[in-house]
Order: structure tokens, then C-alpha cells, then sequence
């Protein structure tokens, strides 16, 4: 089956489901699941939650959600929408575990946990986006069904993503501090996070208090890797590389603009001492790439179309696009929501991913397995679209919007969906 063909044995058992009464004409659910090279494991609704960001740590997956709110069987209550932590021990049968609500009608888009800290225990660190709080919130999540909230980050105007260096244990945060203009970087020491400490602040010349002016510019969020922190603006198309050695006072070592004529980052993420084909064994032939994606907004593709780029960057200070990939339209564009990419896994099992494969959520193009062995020409190699029909309790979804994915330690792919279609869990299938 090709990118956005129909199987032809999906047709069959359509038309015989039509015949039978039990399948419907709307011109959304003409389509199941679609895949190749990649296959489902396991599915869990995730109570009806629209979901956002999801990281994995050991046998547990950490799941940000949208605004909104949904029955709980746990405790028997509707709760606003938060955080879910699941076992993913047994991938084929997830398990919530816990959900931790949300402030009313915040948004609780972002986790980032870290297990055995310097203490020994597991903590949990996710924003908070509501009328009456927006900041920073540090659970204690030994014990995974019950977390304890244990400090705060306020007094913010914005708190988007974030970052924990769990190695170091600094947590570089994606926020508006009063009086900067567009969300920055705001770096905080949280070896205790029962006792956040705030370091430093850094943000581009324009949105500095009494700067000229930096309407349009925010950061989405960073990726720390060492003592390099890759910023994202998805407003204002900007990627920056500083140096973070000395974390109180950040350094910008280089900036590169894709606005105009293309769209803002969203997210930024590096590939180092890769294997550049065609080029002199010995000679430059080890380089060090990123590899950064747009994020797609407009429904039913009434947008310039957003991609993936791949960036050389083994000169720091002098980074050069080299590549991009996209997914041609096929028939996206009338299967409703956005197409186009959005987020690629950043981590496997909460280390920077490393290897030679993209996974990337795309939208209703669902999951991407991009390879990017040879940098300068990437090529697609799997894909997994589910199934958008009865996801969620008492639910008829019509679209799919996969919106994030991530690794765990046995290299399972594990995609959400920001239109309540739950948690799948996929394994990539292709021989290497």
C-alpha cells in the first residue's frame, strides 16, 4: 500500500461491512488503520483525553493532556485533564495507573519525569496553564499511584515546555517572565525539587526588557544535550545553539533564521558524529547534524506546506541546511485536521535518541519512519496511521491527529493524539 492509498482488502470488508449494516459512508471513515513496516501492540484510551506530550522512563509512560475533562474510574470522579501515568510493563495491555488532575482548566501539555534522582526517588515535572496559576509544577512519583505535589515555579505569564536535565538536574523551561516580550528560557536548579532555585534567564536581543521590540518571537522549548541547549522559536522561526557550560550565564554560539520565508521551529534536536556518505573516509566524513521540524496549524492544508529540515551543523557557528523531507499530500488534505509534521521523538528512554531513524508524528498522516543514514537524503521507511473510529468512551472520532512520540528501552514507539484516539503502541518491523 502506498503513503495515502487505500488497501484493497480494507475495501472488501468495507463493502461487505456497508452491505451488512454496520459500517457508515462518512467520507472521514473510509479509511482504518493503514501501516507499514510498523505494526500495533497495544491501545489504551487514555480515559478520553485529548493528549500532548509523552515521554517514557523504564516501564512507565508520562502523558501531558489537553484542557478539557473526563471520568476517572480510579477514584470514581470527572477530573480535569493532567497527567497520566501508565505501565506500559505488558505493551500489549497499558495500564493507567494514576492521573493527576489538572488545575481547572489548564493546560497541562508537558511532563518531564526523572527516575533514581539524587535522592533516590522518582519526580515528575509538568506545566500548568489556568486562570488562576501558570508555572511549574514538581510531583514526587515514587510511588507511581500516588504522586505528591511538592513545589512550585510562579508568578510566569506563560509556561509552554520543558527540559530536565536529570544528569545535572538544572530544568530549562519554555516561559514568559514579567516584562520579556514572547516566551524565553528560563533556567532553574532543581537537585531538590522540593526546593526550586532560579538561575539565569536568556532570550534574543528583541525580547529582553527595554529591547526593541520582539512581537512574534517565542521559544516553543529547548533540547539540552551536554553543555548545548538547542532553542526552538516556533513564533519567529529562529533555532539557537548556546552554550550552556556555565548555566548562569548562557552564550548563544549561533542563530539561524527560517522566517521569512518558512515557517517557525518547533522542535530541534541533534545527531552527532554521523556517517556523511560520499564524503572522504577520514576527512569530515563524521559530522554532526540537526535535524529540526515545523509545526503544522491550518486544517485541510490552507497553509505552506511545513516540513522537516536537516541542518549540518559541525561548524557550530556556521549551520547550514542540507536537506528537508516531507509527505506528499495523497489525499491529507480532505481527511479533515492538520496534516503535516509537528513533533519527532527526542528521546529513547529518556536519552537524546541517537541512531539513524526519525519518528515522527505527523497529524492525520499519523506516525513517519524517516531514515536520515545517508543526511543529505532522507527517505521514508514505515508509517503507521491508526484507526480514528470509537476511541474514546462513548466516542465516534472522525480524524487522527498524532501529535507526539517516544522511545522506550525495548525501542517501542509510542504516539499520542491530540484529538482523543488514546495511546498506541507500534513496533517497527523493517528488517535493517
Amino acid at each position: 500500500m502506498g503513503q495515502s492509498g487505500y488497501n484493497g482488502v480494507f475495501f472488501k470488508a468495507f463493502f461487505l461491512a456497508v452491505m451488512m449494516g454496520t459500517a457508515s459512508l462518512s467520507p472521514h471513515h473510509l479509511f482504518s488503520a493503514e501501516a507499514q513496516n510498523v505494526r500495533l501492540l497495544g491501545h489504551h484510551d487514555l480515559q478520553g483525553r485529548d493528549s500532548l506530550q509523552i515521554v517514557l522512563k523504564g516501564n512507565f509512560a508520562y502523558i501531558g493532556h489537553h484542557r478539557g475533562e473526563a471520568f476517572n474510574p480510579l477514584t470514581g470522579k470527572n477530573e480535569a485533564n493532567g497527567t497520566s501515568i501508565v505501565d506500559v510493563s505488558d505493551p500489549r495491555q497499558p495500564r493507567v495507573v494514576a492521573h493527576i488532575p489538572g488545575r481547572r482548566g489548564a493546560e497541562s501539555r508537558a511532563v518531564q519525569v526523572a527516575h533514581k534522582f539524587f535522592d533516590g526517588k522518582d519526580y515528575l515535572l509538568r506545566n500548568q496553564e489556568s486562570g488562576d496559576f501558570i508555572g511549574f509544577e514538581a510531583w514526587d512519583i515514587t510511588v507511581k499511584g500516588k504522586p505528591r505535589m511538592v513545589s512550585t515555579i510562579s508568578h510566569l505569564q506563560a509556561a509552554h515546555k520543558i527540559w530536565w536535565d536529570v544528569k545535572t538536574g538544572y530544568a530549562h523551561l519554555s516561559g514568559t517572565q514579567p516584562g520579556w516580550r514572547g516566551q524565553h528560557l528560563i533556567i532553574y536548579d532543581l537537585r531538590n525539587p522540593s526546593q526550586p532555585k532560579f538561575v539565569s534567564t536568556w532570550g534574543l536581543p528583541q525580547q529582553r526588557p527595554g529591547g526593541p521590540g520582539g512581537e512574534g518571537v517565542s521559544l516553543h522549548h529547548p533540547v539540552v544535550d551536554g553543555n548545548r541547549a538547542y532553542l526552538s522559536y516556533l513564533f519567529g522561526g529562529d533555532m539557537v545553539i548556546l552554550d550552556i557550560s556555565d548555566p548562569s550565564k548562557p552564550r548563544m554560539i549561533s542563530h539561524l533564521d527560517f522566517s521569512p520565508p518558512f515557517s517557525g521551529i518547533h522542535t530541534t534536536v541533534p545527531f552527532k558524529r554521523m556517517k556523511a556518505p560520499d564524503y572522504t573516509q577520514g576527512l569530515g566524513d563524521a559530522r554532526d547534524f540537526l535535524v529540526l521540524s515545523e509545526e503544522s496549524f491550518a486544517h485541510n492544508c490552507r497553509e505552506l506546506r511545513r516540513q522537516i529540515y536537516i541542518v549540518d551543523a559541525t561548524e557550530e557557528a556556521n549551520p547550514i541546511p542540507v536537506a528537508i523531507f516531507k509527505v506528499p499530500d495523497g489525499d491529507f488534505c480532505e481527511r479533515g485536521g492538520r496534516f503535516g509534521p509537528h513533533q519527532f521523538a527526542e528521546t529513547k528512554d529518556g536519552e537524546i535518541i541517537g541512531g539513524t531513524l526519525l519518528y515522527v508524528a505527523y497529524f492525520n498522516a499519523g506516525l513517519r519512519v524517516v531514515d536520515i543514514a545517508d543526511p543529505h537524503h532522507p527517505r521514508e521507511v514505515g508509517f503507521y496511521i491508526p484507526d480514528p473510529a470509537g476511541s474514546g468512551p462513548g466516542k465516534k472520532k472522525t480524524i487522527i491527529q498524532t501529535n507526539d512520540v517516544d522511545l522506550d528501552y525495548r525501542g517501542l514507539i509510542y504516539i499520542t493524539d491530540r484529538a482523543g484516539n488514546g495511546l498506541h503502541i507500534l513496533e517497527f518491523t523493517r528488517k535493517k
